[in-house]
């Protein structure tokens, strides 16, 4: 019979795979506030509309089971540090245990409540409400306190689309992962190319490193929030 240890060698691993799993969902969320966006835009029918936001509550049905089972994991290998090593040690139990200890100690996070829920629901308000205020009742009143997106959600006030550098509209944004601010990949190329060190270009910005091509990766959701309001904007001149 393997021991303890070994066993949770296996989930551990196991583990590490769903961490990739969590990316496909989160991927997948960002994909569904996309499409809807893209089909409001073209005239879908309310009918599609709540097929796609069903799907989004799927994701985050899966990624709240997901975001449970991590934290089981966690407590149980909190528990096999304590153990002595050659002890057999019932991973499994110990894993159903902390699994219903937390189902039964938090409820899972309200789906309405997400911070994926929230941000399709306002950025389709705001693309089939131009200009208008989005009312306080259609958004979940705890929707702030209970997000684990690291990512701002992008409204119509709170979003820059002009490059620090050129100050010019951006087409092609790229983020830096250090300190979050974005800029045109050209002009953050050239800088890069002509002062070797160059920081940060974002006034007050804390990040004393160095602008790095390994640290700045593609902005694809607000290169589709600049195409689709350029797209918007483009329409009403018409």
């Amino acid at each position: 019979m393997a021991s303890g240890r070994a066993h949770f060698d296996v989930v551990d691993s196991a583990v590490r795979g769903l961490t990739k799993v969590q990316t496909y969902i989160e991927h997948g969320m960002n994909d569904i506030i996309e499409v809807s966006l893209d089909l409001a835009e073209n005239g879908a029918d309310e009918g599609s509309l709540h097929e796609l936001e069903t799907v989004m509550k799927e994701y985050v049905h899966l990624n709240n089971d997901l975001h449970q089972y991590n934290q089981a994991v966690k407590a149980v290998t909190q528990q096999m540090k304590q153990q002595d090593p050659k002890s057999d040690f019932d991973v499994d139990g110990e894993l159903q245990c902390q699994l219903e200890n937390i189902a039964n100690g938090e409820s899972q996070q309200n789906v309405e409540n997400h911070a994926k829920m929230v941000e399709l629901r306002e950025k389709l308000w705001h693309l089939q409400h131009p200009g208008e205020e989005m009312g306080s009742q259609l958004v979940p009143v705890d929707a702030a306190n209970n997000s684990d997106d690291d990512e701002p959600t992008m409204t119509q006030v709170e979003v820059s689309t002009r490059c620090p550098i050129s100050q010019a509209e951006m087409a092609d944004p790229v983020k830096n992962k250090i300190c979050g601010h974005n800029y045109e990949k050209k002009a953050v190329a050239e800088i890069m190319r002509q002062r070797r060190g160059a920081k940060c270009p974002v006034t007050g910005c804390h990040n004393k490193q160095s602008l790095a091509q390994k640290d700045l990766v593609e902005n694809r959701e607000l290169k589709s929030y600049i195409e689709r309001r350029n797209r918007q904007a483009g329409k009403k001149g018409n």
